[in-house]
């Protein structure tokens, strides 16, 4: 019988555990205003925007196109498919809208896809 209580125990511990993490990163992200509600970190700074191009500095990007697990999970918990990676740029849709999420170092772009150019 104590063996199950301490299974239980560690079994809530972990999933307490999971919640937290997940409201917390869940918490470190906004929607981009111009960008149908596309992700972006709130620790990003957005150094230049025109129409259908913003680009942020934000030191968790990485060279090679790579973005921490935590952003493609949001980005996918927020309902966005990726359809296509082209070198560092990334594609996704979510319903009609598409963008291309393109990751150098220390550098993110959101640009809007016109028609059906990234699938």
């Amino acid at each position: 019988m104590k063996r199950w209580k301490w299974l239980a125990f560690v079994v809530l511990l972990v999933v307490n555990a999971i919640v937290i993490f997940y409201a917390y990163q869940n918490s470190q992200y906004q929607s981009a205003e111009a960008h149908a509600g596309f992700p972006i970190a709130k620790e990003a700074e957005r150094i230049e925007q025109s129409e259908g191009l913003t680009i942020y500095e934000w030191d968790k990007a990485k060279r090679n196109g790579d973005v921490p697990l935590s952003y493609r999970l949001i980005i996918w918990q927020r309902g966005w498919e990726k359809t296509a990676e082209q070198g560092p740029t990334t594609f996704y849709k979510k319903g009609d809208y598409q963008i291309m999420l393109t990751a150098l170092e220390n550098e993110i772009s959101l640009h809007d896809v016109p028609g059906g150019e990234g699938e």
